[in-house]
């Protein structure tokens, strides 16, 4: 079920059981914006279900926040302007030349390229993988961006964090909020979970420098 925080923004919450994150969808008078596309074919169709209930403008695009799974490969059930920055698109080129195959995910899993959850999920959630290849970005961009969805402003930046170096968040403007994806929270290293101290303050500071008073992240805590 989708959550409403205003007119133009809506947002489904994360499920935190299912390695899902929360996704995000701004209207304008013309178009539609999703802040991620969710870990698996199941997980987009159930969100673009969700909003084919709303009377919302169409998606013209798609924005990945960073190159973590649960947030991209859902990407191909979009008919959307794919929007990535440029680290995220370079860390996405492995993804793109990997077989999902039930052996191939083994292989990857047993090499360290992927996870045991993420595996799981590809194998439950994404049935037609057969042929499974993941779609190429459309835009790629360094610095900022800024979309007009029909006088609704959305500014496209990355930030500095602590969770990955390719943290791409979307601010709303008129309606102070931003996505912030995953770039509030820390990493792993040698299965020590930890925050980058030289990363943290120049984080806040790169969130305070925003008029926002919606944060929305991509994994609550539950």
């Amino acid at each position: 079920m989708l959550n409403k925080l205003s007119e133009s923004i809506y947002y489904l919450s994360n499920q935190n059981d299912k390695e899902r994150p929360t996704l995000g969808l701004v209207c304008g008078d013309k178009y539609s914006l999703v802040i991620d596309s969710g870990n698996s074919t199941q997980h987009a169709r159930g969100f673009l279900q969700e909003i084919s209930n709303l009377n919302a403008p169409p998606i013209k695009y798609l924005v990945i926040t960073h190159a973590h799974w649960d947030h991209f490969l859902g990407m191909n059930e979009y008919n959307a302007t794919i929007i990535v920055h440029r680290l995220t698109e370079q860390k996405m080129n492995a993804w793109r030349n990997y077989s999902y195959d039930d052996h191939s995910l083994q292989t990857y899993v047993e090499s360290n390229k992927m996870t045991i959850p993420c595996m799981e999920t590809i194998q439950n959630e994404m049935p037609e993988r057969a042929s499974f290849q993941l779609n190429t970005p459309d835009i790629v961009f360094q610095g900022s961006l800024q979309i007009d969805l029909g006088n609704k402003a959305c500014i496209i930046e990355t930030i500095q964090s602590t969770h990955t170096d390719d943290s791409t968040i979307v601010y709303i403007p008129d309606e102070k909020a931003i996505f912030l994806g995953d770039s509030v929270y820390g990493t792993t290293t040698n299965s020590l979970f930890h925050y980058k101290k030289s990363r943290l303050l120049p984080m806040i500071k790169d969130i305070q420098k925003y008029d926002a008073r919606h944060f929305l992240l991509g994994h609550a805590w539950s």
